[in-house]
């Protein structure tokens, strides 16, 4: 509710700015829109036939009118599912949501409550808001993509360029440790020794 709404948009449009958006009304387009993809494409759709003649699963006989007709339902049920979901998320307050909440762990545990919002909502927040880390990763594929091992297939190479950036920063190196460790002498003990010589 932070971003500019239709006020704010009649505000540009009247200094001057005809191209001004309604970013409220923009957000909740994309996520409509995502949701209904979402919603088509879930488990128990993506198993379901197309049409109203297409033969049962596991036969070649024609749908009969029961099953067309539990189709016709299912196919109104599929905007009215994800909208009645997204309009419960809206209008709900949730008390466990703070400034510091973890937001993976929380969609984790609502999963059941907005199934189709923690889809989309789990596959989106790991995505990084910067793009310093993939870009840090990028560089760092030169020294795995050398003259010598130029026969790594795809997968090998995009699994060694993950493990890199994963481990990377948390490989211990020893010889760096060493040339740091400084050993402390006492003299006296040389001193002892010159003088029994």
């Amino acid at each position: 509710l932070a971003w500019g709404g239709a006020a704010e948009q009649a505000a540009e449009i009247a200094e001057g700015k005809l191209d001004a958006k309604d970013w409220q009304a923009e957000a909740k387009k994309i996520v409509k829109n995502t949701m209904a993809q979402y919603y088509a494409n879930r488990p128990s759709a993506r198993n379901r036939p197309v049409g109203n003649d297409a033969p049962v699963p596991g036969g070649e006989a024609p749908m009969s009118d029961f099953d067309k007709h539990r189709e016709t339902l299912i196919s109104e049920d599929a905007e009215e599912g994800w909208a009645s979901e997204l309009a419960r998320y809206l209008g709900a307050m949730e008390r466990d949501v703070k400034k510091d909440t973890d937001i993976v762990e929380w969609w984790q545990n609502h999963v059941q409550l907005y199934p189709t919002l923690a889809r989309i909502a789990l596959d989106v927040l790991p995505s990084q808001a910067s793009s310093v880390p993939c870009e840090r990763m990028f560089s760092g594929t030169k020294q795995i993509a050398t003259d010598r091992r130029s026969c790594l297939g795809p997968k090998p190479f995009e699994e060694l360029t993950v493990m890199k950036s994963a481990w990377g920063p948390g490989i211990y190196d020893a010889a760096s440790w060493n040339s740091a460790q400084v050993e402390e002498v006492g003299l006296v003990e040389f001193e002892e020794m010159l003088v029994d010589d």
